[in-house]
């Protein structure tokens, strides 16, 4: 998602330890990576049912979490979760515990995206550490720390790997774990294409981590953002075009297949994308359906493994993030048609235009569910 939201709402209430439940997940109800079946689950954001919130809201809310599909994903920082680890060896796992606690009394099966990294491995840390003024100094950190733009330096590749092990090691009941978000901090200016060289090495050396200490672990990637145009574009694909829906970056399409012929291994293949182009062309829900149905058929053409959107959008308009029912099974049917195993819809709790599938529990009288619910309970996998 490029609109980020970064740490956690500031609590009114006090902070509750949370302990670490382990979830249940029902054979039947979790997420097979090999299984043809298509199911739509849900990616949290920044506010999500959360305790501080309303009770009554948060009940009600929950409620309608537990009806949806099982598979509920959160990032190991911001999007509702502190940094996991602020300083080199010390950790915090609060807020994580407390999002792993309300998959598990919702029913839900857990994924992990292990995304963002911790400030300190990021660019400009080193230098905002040299700023004399405290405050001054603290506010640059800061700014850093929920950059979620910015990808861990080369150097500290290996720390987010060994920090990545460290998550599958505290919440051994996920078993996905998405790598990084749309190639975030991973852009080549000076190449004018995406480093997925350097992505695909850090995916290897997290993979490796996590698998050394969960061998059962199932890992994906490259989650690429795929971006396409209706008009002129710099680098038009020749391969996944059309001339209802518009033509793909094939720079987008190489950071993909370069890192299918480069990764050490992976379980499920990652994507995201809109039913707009970047050029401001809006297809309607027909041609939203074939793009999706188009785009996922390239990638089963290119690899055997499951595919999961790890983010999917299909406003009403070219100037709007706002949709309708209509237009989001296009692209959910798309999706499926195409071949693909896993939809996660982004922000379920709602908190601007983007689609969403409860009212906001901030109040009382929310959790309830929006004109977007019963369709994804109709894709749930229950």
């Amino acid at each position: 998602m490029r609109n980020l939201s970064t740490g956690r709402p500031v609590r009114t209430a006090a902070l509750l330890g949370a302990a670490l439940v382990l979830a249940t997940a029902a054979p039947a109800q979790a997420a097979d990576a090999s299984a043809a079946a298509f199911q739509v689950g849900v990616t949290f954001e920044k506010i999500n049912a959360d305790s501080w919130n309303d009770p009554g809201s948060v009940a009600d809310a929950k409620d309608v979490l537990a009806s949806l599909g099982p598979l509920q994903n959160q990032h190991i920082m911001g999007f509702g979760a502190e940094d996991p680890e602020p300083s080199p060896g010390v950790y915090d796992w609060g807020s994580l515990d407390e999002r792993m606690d309300l998959i598990a009394e919702t029913g839900g099966t857990p994924v992990i995206t292990l995304c963002s990294a911790p400030g300190w491995m990021k660019p400009g840390w080193a230098e905002a550490e040299q700023i004399e003024d405290p405050k001054e100094r603290e506010d640059a950190l800061d700014a850093i720390r929920w950059n979620m733009d910015l990808a861990p330096l080369p150097q500290y590749y290996d720390d987010f790997a060994a920090l990545s092990a460290k998550v599958a090691q505290r919440y051994p009941q996920v078993q996905y774990f998405q790598v990084w978000n749309e190639f975030k901090g991973f852009w080549d200016e000076a190449g004018n294409r995406w480093n997925h060289e350097g992505y695909t090495q850090m995916y290897n050396q997290v993979y490796s981590a996590v698998k050394a200490v969960r061998s059962s672990a199932q890992l994906g990637g490259p989650y690429v953002s795929l971006n396409t145009y209706k008009g002129g574009q710099s680098h038009p694909s020749t391969e996944l075009t059309d001339p209802t829906w518009g033509t793909a970056d094939q720079r987008d399409l190489n950071a993909m297949t370069y890192w299918l012929a480069n990764k050490t291994g992976a379980q499920f293949f990652t994507i995201d994308g809109w039913s707009r182009t970047r050029d401001g062309f809006h297809p309607g829900a027909a041609a939203t359906k074939e793009k999706f149905k188009d785009i996922t058929a390239w990638i089963r053409s290119k690899t055997t493994l499951p595919i999961w959107w790890s983010e999917f959008y299909a406003p009403v308009s070219a100037s709007s993030y706002a949709s309708t029912p209509a237009m989001m099974r296009a692209a959910i049917e798309g999706m499926r048609d195409g071949g693909a195993a896993v939809g996660l819809w982004w922000g379920p709790e709602c908190m601007s235009e983007y689609p969403c599938l409860w009212t906001s529990t901030v109040d009382a009288g929310g959790g309830q569910p929006t004109s977007f619910t019963a369709l994804a309970r109709e894709f749930s996998g229950r």
